[in-house]
């Protein structure tokens, strides 16, 4: 009689402690680290009298058993206003750029090295521009848009908890300046980003 409870006991335990070591492994999370590259495309001010953008970035995300997962990017990007084009951008400079992507993404795992993301997103940008004219003051403005982008990645060790990756990203940048002449209004209140990231996410 007794090894008849003990039995159903052992098997229960077993696979409930199983089960609960899988639900562990359920949801996989990770940190990254990255270096930018940013081009703002298009006919903007962003675009026509600004150079490129370079910076670097802080991110995550957590992935499910299913491939999909949500992720959270926070980048700055420094840039400088081109020679001759003070005037028209408004007699400030330095301009920066810090970005926050919240997005969706899914993973497509093309081999035990390789795999592929796809990402799809809500963006938050702050600029800030120093005042030629008066040393340490700032002007910042708020935008809002969102984010399209692909990741390759490739494993670095057999655990599978480091990587190394590259992606691309579209950025739309929407702004909220306010002119009567509606050129000059979306002039200075839209823009799009093209990216270059290189980077290494470590998994936990």
């Amino acid at each position: 009689m007794m090894r008849i409870l003990v039995l159903p006991f052992i098997v229960f335990s077993t696979v409930f402690f199983a089960q609960k070591k899988k639900n562990k492994l359920d949801v996989v999370s990770n940190i990254e680290t990255r270096v930018i590259v940013m081009k703002p495309l298009g006919n903007n001010y962003l675009a026509k009298l600004v150079s490129p953008f370079y910076g670097f970035g802080f991110g995550g995300n957590l992935m499910t058993p299913l491939n999909f997962g949500v992720g959270v990017d926070y980048n700055v990007l420094f840039s400088n206003v081109k020679y001759g084009e003070q005037s028209l951008y408004g007699n400030i400079g330095s301009p920066t750029i810090t970005n926050i992507d919240l997005y969706f993404t899914h993973r497509h795992v093309v081999s035990e090295d390789f795999s592929i993301e796809e990402m799809a997103g809500f963006s938050y940008y702050r600029q800030t521009n120093l005042l030629i004219d008066a040393k340490n003051k700032k002007i910042k403005d708020n935008a809002t848009g969102f984010n399209l982008g692909g990741k390759a990645l490739y494993t670095l060790d057999r655990e599978g908890y480091q990587q190394v990756f590259v992606s691309g990203k579209v950025n739309f940048y929407f702004n909220n300046v306010y002119n009567e002449n509606p050129e000059i209004k979306k002039f200075y209140n839209r823009s799009t980003f093209l990216s270059l990231n290189l980077g290494y996410r470590y998994n936990f």
